[in-house]
């Protein structure tokens, strides 16, 4: 199953430009399987999840979520939860809650804003990493790949699209078809293996 899990609308992203519709056909366009919407520090609402996903079956679209903590950027997936739209996380109370709601966490976009991460990782670490995307830094990819490497991370390939053409650009492919948020987190932490 070929997916992107980092994507950007303009409904809820204040600094996209595509809509929630254009980016689903720029995705099957792509050749995607799926994508997870993960606006900044907002959720689609769970009606308008279910709706979309039954306009645009076989495609499939996820729960997730980008949010600030600790100078860094993390992608939730599969919690819907109003909480994550609160402000003023820090990240190892975050990645608790996703834990504890049968979540999955990576790290955007490392070192995109600042040359250190500066949350100690090896003892609060996530469950997964971008390894590329559109604003992950090219330079730093054997940085990225030591980080996982070291933690069991998986590594991901993601668009962060946020404009017209960039979704899809980066993509994941799935162990297996998923159908719903619970099988997609059982499928990206299996990979963990791998």
């Amino acid at each position: 199953m070929k997916i992107d899990l980092h994507v950007h609308t303009a409904e809820r992203s204040p600094c996209a430009t595509v809509t929630e519709e254009n980016q689903i056909r720029g995705a099957i366009h792509a050749g995607l399987d799926g994508i997870a919407i993960t606006d900044h520090e907002r959720l689609v609402p769970h009606k308008r999840l279910l709706a979309l996903n039954e306009r645009f079956e076989p495609f499939k679209i996820f729960t997730g979520i980008e949010i600030a903590a600790d100078q860094l950027h993390w992608v939730v997936l599969g919690v819907h939860h109003p909480i994550l739209e609160s402000q003023g996380w820090s990240y190892p109370d975050l990645r608790s809650f996703v834990r504890d709601q049968n979540g999955f966490i990576l790290l955007a976009h490392p070192f995109r804003y600042r040359p250190q991460l500066e949350v100690d990782l090896d003892a609060c670490p996530p469950d997964g990493i971008e390894i590329e995307s559109i604003n992950t830094p090219t330079h730093r990819a054997s940085d990225i790949r030591a980080i996982a490497a070291r933690l069991g991370l998986v590594m991901l390939k993601n668009s962060d699209g946020h404009h017209p053409g960039g979704v899809g650009s980066y993509r994941n492919s799935l162990p297996r078809t998923v159908h719903d948020d619970q099988e997609l987190v059982k499928a990206l932490l299996s990979m963990k293996d791998r």
